[in-house]
């Protein structure tokens, strides 16, 4: 009996025992889970230094009482965390600002950046886990404050450079925390400015003001678009009604001169024609003197022409009566053997 009381009290004493090295290391032990996007940094407390060997992906193992790990984000991401979650201005984190004319405005600005994982343990060693409002946000104020004073506000107010200032401020930003070699940033963005209400309406009366200039601007000049469109019109039709006239005046003159060439044609073919005319007369004329020249000679002589045609002359009911006149061995123009028997005796002969 003694034996099994002893033996169910070991037994019982030994479950305690590892019932209570169980507790132990489950309070003494833990682990942790690093995501794809995570580093891990061990931190040896009995050592009291941080191991530069950042952790990898996994679950990792420790003792609380001698180690500890702190997860790290180095995936790039916004500072501050919930501007991208919403499109309203954040006033916790906006900064107030003064321009080189002395306005202030309100920046709502944001900063984009990354962490290098291999010098992670050491930012840890020399910031640790509050790095962003311990480093970021002092130099974000600082060189948005530089970057901003360098214009006025109606130039912020424009638009205009706010992608150089964005760009300046990144720059400015990188090299301020470059002695943080984990910290690297990526982009700058201002998300918005914000004025004073007064401001605001003196810019936009101004810039009402400056509209206005623009429209009656763009009215004179319509105007003297419209005044030079009327005087090119009037010089265009002036020149077509000179040239119109020329015309006229050309075709005219080329009229007078068909109708010239007309009339000189007409002249010259009329005088050509009574050339011919004359012509053919002087050649009718001179055949029949030459035929006359001829005929006379042929008849003998003058006399007997001019006993031909006066014969010719003579009526044909004419009867010609011979009558004996003169001395005996005489001849008379009224004998029948006298000049017409001769002439009827030289053209038998002729014959």
């Amino acid at each position: 009996m003694k034996s099994n009381q002893r033996g169910q009290a070991v037994g019982i004493g030994v479950a305690v025992v590892a019932f209570l090295i169980l507790f132990v290391c489950l309070l003494t032990f833990g682990f942790v889970n690093i995501a794809p996007t995570q580093v891990g940094v061990e931190v040896d407390k009995a050592g009291g230094k941080v191991v530069q060997m950042p952790l990898g992906i996994g679950y990792h193992f420790y003792n609380h009482w001698l180690t500890d790990i702190v997860p790290y984000t180095v995936s790039a991401r916004s500072f501050p965390a919930d501007s991208m979650k919403t499109e309203t201005r954040n006033d916790a984190w906006s900064m107030q600002l003064k321009t080189n004319d002395g306005q202030n405005v309100q920046v709502d600005m944001t900063v984009v950046y990354s962490l290098n994982g291999k010098e992670v343990p050491a930012l840890h060693q020399e910031v640790g886990p509050q790095y962003e409002d311990q480093v970021l946000l002092p130099a974000m104020r600082s060189e948005s404050r530089i970057a901003v004073g360098q214009f006025s506000a109606e130039q912020l107010y424009d638009g205009k450079i706010r992608e150089s200032i964005q760009n300046d401020i990144t720059q400015k930003l990188a090299a301020s925390v470059a002695k943080y070699a984990a910290i690297n940033i990526q982009n700058t963005y201002i998300r918005d400015f914000q004025f004073s209400a007064e401001f605001e309406k003196a810019i936009e009366a101004k810039k009402l003001a400056a509209q206005n200039v623009e429209v009656n601007k763009n009215q004179a000049l319509a105007q003297e678009q419209e005044a030079l469109r009327v005087e090119a019109e009037a010089r265009g039709n002036k020149l077509k009604a000179i040239q119109e006239a020329e015309g006229r005046g050309e075709s005219l003159k080329a009229e007078a001169e068909g109708n010239a060439a007309s009339v000189k044609i007409n002249a010259d073919a009329k005088r050509y024609e009574l050339e011919q005319e004359a012509a053919g007369n002087l050649a009718k004329y001179k055949a029949e003197a030459a035929g006359k020249k001829l005929a006379a000679e042929a008849l003998g002589g003058g006399q007997y022409v001019v006993a031909l045609k006066f014969a010719e002359m003579l009526s044909p009911d004419l009867k010609i009566v011979a009558y004996p006149n003169g001395a005996p061995g005489t001849t008379s123009l009224m004998d029948i053997t006298g000049v017409f028997g001769n002439l009827l005796k030289n053209t038998d002969q002729s014959k």
